[in-house]
């Protein structure tokens, strides 16, 4: 199938809660690998990339998709093999996939790795990059068309109900799409925010690219700040269960042994956010990099 029919493929429609997240999983990693895809194109043409984005990008595809979006796949499509043998042939050729897919995907990481040490060719990384795309978008586009039909028209109510019981379903809060954006990929999740870059007149280019580093500023302050907080109020829930368990134990002592793990809590929280704050002056130090290489490349084109 063709990359861009797989793009194109529509959302499936599901009045069931776990194919609802299936669906939604399956938007998320396109537009994922539409980030990628642009990179991947960066890259070829020597373009200034960012390999933080190119990195996290399939770090996102590792640690998500591969440890909690196919096992679940999996476990729905065993139930369905239990109830209708004829489709075990097909069950056990996705989950041989998603096997593969998780394995291909650890060597991409490796070799980006690699890549952004200068001990691999951004050739190669395109055209493994551009393989491992393709085959995520005709796997998607298989099971959306073929197998979750199959699925919603095989399983009971009854069946879901006893899936939506398997701790092994319970929802798990997405490292880039769910309301808190992990700081290992905050470059990509701006990338994501961002959206597609559209073409831009030569006139006014100038002043879209300050405008571009200006928004993308904001974005890193805007998840700095996120993360910050959910560090605070992480430790702040600490110290009060600390606390309750000291009083609970030993009302006397506990006073003093509160007034210690405060301590201990503050200069942690204190490390935390200082650790927090390097990486965001970090990232902004980036963005304006990037600016002033997307502003050297147009004088230099403006000069040809």
């Amino acid at each position: 199938m063709a990359e861009d029919d797989n793009q194109n493929a529509p959302p499936g429609r599901s009045s069931q809660p776990l194919m609802k997240t299936l669906h939604a999983e399956h938007a998320h990693m396109s537009m994922v690998m539409q980030v990628f895809k642009e990179q991947l194109g960066a890259i070829e043409c020597g373009e200034v990339v960012d390999t933080h984005v190119v990195y996290e990008v399939m770090d996102y595809m590792v640690t998500w998709p591969d440890r909690f979006h196919h096992p679940r796949e999996d476990l729905i499509y065993a139930r369905v093999a239990e109830i209708d043998p004829g489709a075990l042939g097909d069950v056990d050729t996705l989950q041989r996939d998603h096997d593969n897919t998780a394995q291909v995907g650890r060597q991409l990481l490796k070799l980006i790795e690699n890549w952004r040490l200068g001990e691999a060719a951004g050739s190669e990384v395109v055209t493994r990059g551009r393989e491992y795309i393709s085959h995520i978008y005709e796997h998607m586009n298989v099971e959306e068309k073929l197998i979750f039909p199959k699925v919603e028209a095989t399983l009971t109510p009854r069946d879901w109900f006893e899936l939506s019981e398997d701790d092994q379903l319970q929802g798990v809060s997405d490292s880039v799409f769910g309301p808190q954006v992990q700081r290992e990929f905050r470059n990509m999740a701006r990338k994501l925010r961002r959206g597609v870059r559209r073409s831009v007149e030569r006139g006014t280019m100038v002043e879209w690219i300050g405008l571009d580093a200006f928004m993308e500023s904001f974005e890193v302050v805007s998840i700095a700040y996120d993360s910050a907080r959910s560090t605070a109020e992480t430790h702040m829930r600490d110290a009060l269960n600390d606390a309750f368990g000291y009083f609970r134990k030993a009302p006397l002592s506990a006073p003093v042994r509160c007034a210690a793990n405060n301590t201990r809590l503050t200069f942690r929280l204190l490390g935390d956010i200082a650790e927090i704050s390097l990486e965001t002056l970090d990232d902004l130090s980036r963005v304006n990099q990037a600016r002033k290489d997307r502003m050297r490349l147009l004088s230099r084109e403006a000069r040809r």
